[in-house]
C-alpha cells in the first residue's frame, strides 16, 4: 500500500483497531497505530477518533497503564486532545481497575486549560476545559469499590448536587456496592431506598447487592423476600441473584430450599454451569459448618451432572475438616483415570494437597507417603508454606526420607527450603548422632537469608527432650567446638543455645582451640562471631593463637605469622565473595580460598550432606 501510494484513512485504521481488539490483540493494536502515525506523511492527519478507540480496546482488556499512556500522549498534542468519549474511555478504564487516585488526577486534567507547549496549537482563544458528567461520576463509585473508601460516596453526591446532575440507577447500584465492601448494611439499605424513591428501574444486580447485604447480616428471611419483591415487579432475574440467595441458604443450613433457586436458576438464559453452582452451594455449607449438608448436596450434584474437579477439590475439604479420611480416601481412589460422561477427572496441586491434609489429620502416614509420592510423580512440588507442618509430623512418625526428598527438591528447584524444615533436618540428624551432618546443616543455614535465635533453638531442644539427651546435645555442642563453623548469627546462636542448655550457668566453656567463634576484648573483633570487625573475608584461625590458663592470647596484629596456614575452601563463608582484607598479607595468604568461595559453596551443597 506504501508502494502504492495509497494511505490509510480513518475509517480503515478504526477497522482494524476495533478487530484486533475483538481477538485480544491490545499490543498489536498500539503497535499498528503507533506505526501509521509515525511515519512523516501521516503525522499531520492523526485521528482522536483511532486514538479514542484504542482507549476502549486497552479499557477493554484491563490495560490500565497502557490507557494511561496513550491518554497522556493524546494531552501533549491538539489535534488528538481527549474530548469527553476519550474522558468517558479512560475514566471507566481506571473505575473497573479501582485506580481512583490516577482518576482523580484525570478529572483535574479535564477542568485544567492544556499546556502553552502543546503541540500543533495555533488558535490561542482554542479552550477544551469539560466538566465531569454522570459517566464519569459512576467511575469514581466503581473505583472505591475495591478500596472500599466509602466516605467517596457522599463526595460523588455532593458534587452530583452542585453540578444539577441527577443520580441515576447505576449510581444508586454502585453505591449500595460501595457500602457492602465497606461493611455500611445500613447505607447499603438507605441508597435502595432512596433509589425506589427516585423512581429510578430496579435492576438484578441492585438485587444482588441488597442479597449479600441480607446474608452478612444474618437476615436469611429478609434475602429470601428481596428476590420474590424482585420476582414481582416484573424484574427479570439474573443468575448472579439466584445463585447469590442459594449459597447464602447453603450457609444458614437449608441447602434444600435453595436447590428450589437453582431450578429458577436453570430456566435463565445466561447462566453459570450447574456444577459450578452446586461446588459454590458446597462451599458456603462448608464454610457454615453444615457437613451433611454439603454431603447431600453432593450426592444430588452425582445425579443431576458430572462433578468437575473443582467439586472434587471441595469435598475433600469437606472431608478433612470433619476426619472422615475412608470417604476421602474413596473420593480420591474414584476419581483417577475414571471417564466421568466423556470427562476424564485429573488430580491436580489443590488435589494432592487436600489428600495430604487429610491423612496427616487422621494420621494415616502410610497413605501420606503415598499420596505424596504421586505427587511427585506427577509433576507437582510441595507448597512450603501448607505443607511444612505436615512433613514434620510425617517426620516425627518415622516418614523421614519424606522430609529429606522434599528438602532434596527444593534445593534443586533453586529454592531456600523453610526454617523449619532447616532446623528439623538438624533435628533428626541429631537426634541420630550423625553430628557431622548435623554441623554440615548448620554451616549451610548460616548462609540462607533468614536467621535462627537462641530462644528457637533452645525450644526445639526442649520440646524434644524425650528423643535428645543431655548426653547427646553435649556430643552436639562438642561436635560444634571441634569443627570450624561459619561466622554467622544463626551458629553463634546455637552454640550458646547448647552451653545453656548443656552447663547451666556458664557462657565460656567451649573448647577454644580449635573454635572460630571466640570471646575476646580485643575490639577489632566481632564476639561470637570469630571475625574482625570490617572484614568479613576473614577467619579467626585460632591453631597459631597461644593457650594460656585457658584464655586466648592474640598477638598484636591478629594475622601476623600466618602465611602458613590456608583454611579448607570448603569452610570459607559464602558471604565473603569479592570483599578483601585491610592486611596485605592476610589477603595473600588467603587468597585461595577466596577465590574458591563459589566453588566450596557448590561443593557443600554437592557433598551428599542432606540425602
Amino acid at each position: 500500500m506504501k508502494q502504492s501510494g495509497l494511505r490509510f484513512n480513518e475509517g480503515q485504521l478504526l477497522k482494524i483497531v476495533e478487530e484486533l481488539g475483538n481477538r485480544g490483540k491490545w499490543s498489536q493494536a498500539m503497535a499498528v497505530v503507533e506505526w501509521v502515525y509515525n511515519d512523516k506523511e501521516r503525522r499531520d492527519c492523526k485521528s482522536r477518533f483511532v486514538y479514542t478507540k484504542l482507549l476502549s480496546v486497552l479499557g477493554k482488556e484491563r490495560r490500565p497503564k497502557e490507557a494511561l499512556g496513550i491518554f497522556n500522549l493524546m494531552r501533549e498534542d491538539r489535534i488528538i486532545y481527549p474530548d469527553m468519549a476519550a474522558y468517558h474511555s479512560i475514566a471507566v478504564t481506571l473505575g473497573q481497575t479501582g485506580l481512583l487516585k490516577e482518576l482523580v488526577k484525570v478529572i483535574e486534567c479535564m477542568r485544567q486549560k492544556p499546556s502553552k507547549r502543546i503541540n500543533n496549537m495555533f488558535n490561542k482563544n482554542w479552550d477544551p476545559v469539560l466538566e465531569p458528567d454522570l459517566v464519569i461520576y459512576n467511575a469514581i463509585l466503581n473505583a472505591c469499590v475495591p478500596s472500599q473508601q466509602w466516605k467517596g460516596v457522599s463526595w460523588v453526591f455532593q458534587q452530583l448536587r452542585r453540578s444539577g446532575l441527577k443520580p441515576n440507577g447505576a449510581t444508586y447500584g454502585l453505591a449500595m456496592e460501595v457500602m457492602l465492601h465497606s461493611g455500611k448494611y445500613e447505607s447499603v439499605h438507605e441508597y435502595f431506598r432512596k433509589m425506589k424513591k427516585s423512581g429510578e428501574s430496579l435492576k438484578a444486580l441492585t438485587y444482588k447487592v441488597l442479597v449479600r447485604a441480607f446474608w452478612e447480616e444474618g437476615r436469611v428471611n429478609e434475602a429470601v423476600e428481596a428476590v420474590r419483591d424482585m420476582e414481582q415487579r416484573g424484574v427479570v432475574g439474573a443468575a448472579s441473584v439466584y445463585y447469590e440467595l442459594a449459597c447464602c441458604l447453603c450457609f444458614n443450613g437449608r441447602w434444600q430450599d435453595a436447590m428450589l433457586e437453582v431450578e429458577k436458576m436453570k430456566r435463565l438464559r445466561y447462566k453459570k454451569p450447574l456444577e459450578v453452582s452446586l461446588t459454590g452451594m458446597i462451599a458456603s455449607s462448608m464454610d457454615g459448618g453444615h457437613i451433611d449438608n454439603c454431603i447431600s448436596i453432593f450426592e444430588h450434584m452425582k445425579a443431576h451432572c458430572v462433578p468437575n474437579i473443582g467439586t472434587i477439590n471441595t469435598m475433600l475439604k469437606v472431608y478433612s475438616r470433619s476426619d472422615l479420611f475412608t470417604e476421602a480416601k474413596e473420593l480420591f481412589e474414584n476419581i483417577k483415570g475414571v471417564d466421568h460422561g466423556g470427562t476424564t477427572i485429573i488430580p491436580d496441586g489443590y488435589t494432592y494437597s487436600a489428600m495430604l491434609e487429610v491423612s496427616a489429620r487422621a494420621l494415616q502416614w502410610e497413605y501420606f507417603e503415598y499420596v505424596y509420592k504421586e505427587m511427585s510423580f506427577s509433576g507437582y512440588q510441595l507448597d512450603q508454606s501448607k505443607h511444612v507442618t505436615l512433613l514434620v509430623e510425617a517426620s516425627r512418625s518415622g516418614k523421614s526420607h519424606l522430609l529429606e526428598h522434599a528438602f532434596d527438591g527444593i534445593l534443586e528447584a533453586g529454592e531456600i527450603p523453610h526454617p523449619v524444615l532447616f532446623t528439623e533436618m538438624v533435628f533428626q540428624a541429631t537426634a541420630q548422632e550423625n553430628y557431622e551432618r548435623a554441623v554440615t546443616l548448620v554451616n549451610t543455614m548460616a548462609h540462607a537469608s533468614f536467621q535462627i535465635s537462641e530462644r528457637q533453638w533452645t525450644d526445639l531442644f526442649e520440646k524434644n527432650g524425650e528423643t535428645i539427651s543431655q548426653d547427646i546435645l553435649e556430643k552436639l555442642l562438642d561436635a560444634v567446638g571441634h569443627c570450624r563453623m561459619a561466622s554467622e548469627v544463626t551458629v553463634s546462636n546455637l552454640s550458646r543455645s547448647l552451653r545453656s542448655l548443656c552447663r547451666p550457668g556458664s557462657s565460656g566453656d567451649l573448647p577454644r582451640a580449635n573454635s572460630c567463634i571466640e570471646d575476646t576484648d580485643d575490639p577489632r573483633i566481632n564476639t561470637n562471631s570469630g571475625k574482625i570487625a570490617g572484614n568479613r573475608s576473614a577467619y579467626m584461625l585460632t591453631s597459631s593463637a597461644n593457650m594460656v590458663d585457658g584464655n586466648l592470647e592474640l598477638d598484636e596484629d591478629p594475622f601476623v605469622n600466618r602465611t602458613s596456614i590456608t583454611p579448607d575452601v570448603s569452610l570459607v563463608n559464602n558471604s565473603s565473595t569479592n570483599r578483601e582484607s585491610d592486611d596485605p598479607d592476610a589477603t595473600s595468604s588467603n587468597g585461595n580460598s577466596v577465590n574458591g568461595l563459589d566453588v566450596a559453596t557448590n561443593l557443600l551443597m554437592k557433598r551428599g550432606c542432606f540425602c
